[in-house]
C-alpha cells in the first residue's frame, strides 16, 4: 500500500495536465487482497516462466486504469473483478491499495473534449468485469480465446482492466485505434499489449516509482 501524503499528491496533480487523457499503468509487488495475491504468486511467476509478454518490463504489468480530476482532486476509473466498474480517490485505488514496490507508467493521450471522462464513467458503470476475458488476455492461457464470441470480445458489456477503454468507442480517436485492429494486432487486450501500443505511439509522460510503500521522487 502507497503511504501517499499531501506533497505525493501534489506532485502527481503536477504530471497530470487538466483536460488531458490519462492512462496509467502498473506492475506491482504486494498485495492486499485475494486478487493481489493471485498476481503476485501465480500470475507474476507464470509470466516470468513464459517471458515478458512484449519485453515492456522484467516484471509483469498488472493494470490499467485512466486518472481524471474530479472536484479538483485526481481521480482513478479502473475495472475491478470484485466492483467491476470502479471509482475512486487516487490514493484509495487498487494500485495505491496493492503496490509496495513497483512502477506506475502515466501516458498523455492529448487534449480530450469536455465531458468525455464523465461519459466514460458513464459506460463503465455498464460494463461487467469477465475473468474468462482476463485471462485468456495472458500469453499462457490465449487458448482461452475460442470461448470468446467477437461480439463478446469488441461490443458487449463484458471487458476487463485492459479491454474496456479499448471497447469505448469515442476513446478510438484519442486511441488512435479499435479494440478489433488492435486485438488483429496483438492477439489480446492484456495490460501488457496496451503499455506496448502506449509506449510505441505516445510515448512516456513519467514513471512514478514505488519503493517500500512510498513513491521516490528525484
Amino acid at each position: 500500500m502507497i503511504k501517499a501524503n499531501s506533497n505525493d499528491l501534489q506532485e502527481l496533480k503536477k504530471l497530470c495536465p487538466k483536460g488531458h487523457l490519462i492512462i496509467a499503468t502498473s506492475n506491482y509487488k504486494g498485495f492486499r487482497n485475494f486478487l493481489g495475491f493471485i498476481a503476485q504468486y501465480i500470475v507474476n511467476p507464470i509470466q516470468w516462466f513464459t517471458g515478458a509478454f512484449y519485453d515492456n518490463l522484467k516484471r509483469y504489468i498488472a493494470h490499467v486504469f485512466i486518472i481524471f480530476y474530479k472536484d479538483g482532486e485526481l481521480y482513478v476509473g479502473e475495472m475491478d473483478k470484485k466492483s467491476s466498474w470502479r471509482e475512486s480517490p487516487i490514493e484509495k485505488s487498487n494500485t495505491f491499495l496493492k503496490i509496495t514496490k513497483g512502477q506506475i507508467r502515466l501516458f498523455d493521450l492529448g487534449a480530450i473534449e469536455d465531458g468525455e471522462i464523465e461519459k466514460l464513467c458513464q459506460y463503465g458503470q455498464t460494463q461487467r468485469y469477465s475473468l474468462l476475458q482476463a485471462i485468456s488476455s495472458l500469453k499462457l492461457f490465449s487458448f482461452l480465446n475460442i470461448f470468446i464470441s467477437k461480439k463478446d470480445r469488441y461490443e458487449s458489456n463484458k471487458c476487463h482492466c485492459g479491454s474496456v477503454f479499448l471497447k469505448y468507442k469515442p476513446f478510438h480517436k484519442y486511441f488512435k485505434t479499435t479494440a478489433k485492429n488492435f486485438f488483429l494486432k496483438y492477439k489480446s487486450h492484456h495490460p501488457e499489449a496496451v503499455d506496448h501500443y502506449l509506449l510505441n505511439n505516445f510515448g512516456l509522460l513519467e514513471v512514478v516509482k514505488v519503493k517500500k510503500n512510498k513513491i521516490q521522487w528525484t
